[in-house]
């Protein structure tokens, strides 16, 4: 059967340097900074391939996957970038029966890195003290197809926590070294934490914290992404490049000292 677009589907309108992501519920899709929009009621019956076109662009049609909802995001707090994200997924050792809990939520940008990690039989619970993140990160959750992998909870992570053996932990959280004692708690004997931190006073007081809890592999670190500018005779490093977004602290929980 060909792979046609429903209704209710979620569909990528792709051009050079430009994306969006649009749900064909008959609503007007649009761009910014584009005149003019396309209803997403004329995209039900197309394939993934087609072209549509709004303003004076020409735009392709595809079936989302997890790096275009990432890039897509409805924003609301700043989110962990890929670079550090994938590296936060690596580190936790996340497989696809993974149970994590998330300290801080933002907007689900990280959220759905673990998502995508732990598909289709883990789960993920994340804690953050704002209603408002939470309910933007549950409507990323959303539109990429893994709210049934997701929870959201109104809540401190330094204070008391419902679940338990988790596999991994990862915060994002102002004084996550007030949560070290607390999140090792909810975590099984062997599983993994992390924890991404601006600064490094912050740095280590995490790494001191985690020592003292039962913690071992005590890992911090940080990660530097370099592009390349590619022409033909004149291939280079980029001129500008982001440097430092942030420090990840990693560990794993061997039992209480």
């Amino acid at each position: 059967m060909d792979d046609v677009f429903c209704e209710g589907d979620h569909a990528l309108l792709l051009t050079e340097g430009r994306s969006l992501i649009v749900k064909l519920d008959g609503s007007m899709a649009r761009m910014k900074g584009l005149r003019g929009g396309v209803q997403t009621s004329r995209m039900i019956g197309m394939s993934p391939g087609d072209r549509v076109t709004i303003g004076n662009l020409e735009f392709l049609l595809l079936r989302p996957d997890i790096r275009d909802h990432i890039e897509n995001l409805e924003r609301g707090p700043q989110i962990i970038v890929p670079k550090d994200a994938s590296e936060i997924v690596w580190g936790l050792a996340l497989s696809n029966r993974s149970k994590v809990l998330e300290g801080g939520a933002g907007c689900g940008g990280l959220t759905l890195f673990l998502l995508n990690a732990v598909n289709p039989d883990g789960m993920v619970h994340s804690y953050d003290v704002r209603e408002d993140h939470l309910k933007i990160t549950a409507s990323n959750v959303e539109r990429a197809g893994l709210s049934a992998l997701w929870r959201g909870k109104i809540g401190d992570v330094t204070g008391d926590l419902d679940e338990y053996d988790m596999d991994a932990v990862v915060l994002d959280v102002p004084e996550p070294e007030r949560a070290v004692g607390t999140v090792a708690r909810t975590l099984r004997t062997g599983g993994r934490f992390c924890a991404y931190i601006p600064t490094t006073n912050q740095l280590e007081r995490v790494v001191l914290a985690l020592r003292k809890a039962g913690f071992a592999e005590v890992e911090p670190l940080e990660i530097i992404r370099r592009p390349y500018s590619v022409k033909e005779g004149a291939t280079r490093p980029v001129t500008e490049i982001m440097s430092h977004t942030g420090f990840l602290v990693f560990a794993r929980f061997v039992g209480s000292p």
